[in-house]
């Protein structure tokens, strides 16, 4: 019954303002990653952590964190940016067409930072500045309201002072499906998941986003408390050294010394 309900949720609201390019943008050209090759390297021959320096936004204090840049009052959109600096390869894994991916900075969940579409089965490179905190989800061109959007996966990164790149893949504030992440300095680290797992979970493990599609709901509120029919179900679906659950369980941050990441985002509820 209430799988039904998703699904004709999800058929209702699956509009979106993008139009695809008549000619697919030459930025989207990176060969696709081997993702049995990245899960093929055993966790146990690469340095995990509990946070590591990754800088995270934080779900209690987010209000009262004092800010190190100015939130963006526009968003700036790619097509794919020149791999030659800090940043992050994206490949759509969702077959179902083009996908919309939107960077914020911590602490800013209004207005995206950066935003890109890519076709399904494309590799785009985002290019980052030093010292960038953030996270990114999956997304529409909702996104763009001006309002926070913060129900979805998240791949949350920050650079450091020496640019390395630290990230992990957070299901706390919400799961709208699968990402796989790894390093790119050639240490074979890699996190988070490729299966889908959106249907199945208890009735209110459920919330729906803002276009009116259902997905998992935050594992954590915003006073701490634990909404555990989500949390339960998702340790039961990825476990806990994966990604984050919530901030209690697990060791889910990796790093990467030249200050890059890939990440691949399977079929999911934008």
């Amino acid at each position: 019954m209430f799988k039904s309900l998703l699904t004709a949720a999800g058929l209702i609201a699956a509009a979106t303002a993008f139009t695809p390019p008549a000619n697919p943008p030459s930025s989207q050209s990176f060969p696709a990653p081997d993702l049995a090759a990245i899960k093929a390297v055993d966790p146990s021959t690469f340095m995990t952590y509990k946070t590591g320096n990754l800088e995270r936004e934080d779900i209690i204090s987010n209000a009262t964190i004092a800010k190190r840049w100015i939130c963006s009052t526009s968003a700036q959109f790619t097509w794919g940016d020149a791999d030659n600096t800090l940043g992050i390869r994206i490949t759509n894994g969702d077959p179902n067409g083009w996908r919309g991916f939107y960077v914020y900075h911590n602490s800013c969940d209004r207005v995206p930072y950066k935003y890109i579409w890519i076709e399904a089965g494309k590799t785009a490179f985002v290019s980052l500045p030093a010292l960038f905190e953030g996270r990114i989800i999956r997304g529409e061109d909702y996104l763009l309201n001006g309002q926070p959007q913060t129900l979805a996966t998240w791949f949350e990164f920050s650079f450091d002072k020496d640019n390395i790149a630290w990230g992990d893949v957070s299901l706390i504030r919400g799961t709208d499906g699968a990402v796989l992440m790894w390093s790119e300095d050639g240490s074979g680290s890699w996190k988070g998941w490729d299966w889908w797992i959106l249907d199945g979970a208890p009735s209110n493990a459920y919330r729906q986003k803002s276009n009116g599609i259902w997905v998992i709901r935050e594992t954590e509120n915003g006073d701490g408390s634990i909404n555990t029919s989500a949390r339960d179900y998702l340790i039961n679906k990825v476990g806990t050294e994966r990604v984050y659950v919530d901030d209690y369980h697990g060791n889910p941050v990796i790093s990467s010394r030249n200050g890059r990441f890939g990440t691949h985002w399977g079929p999911g509820r934008p």
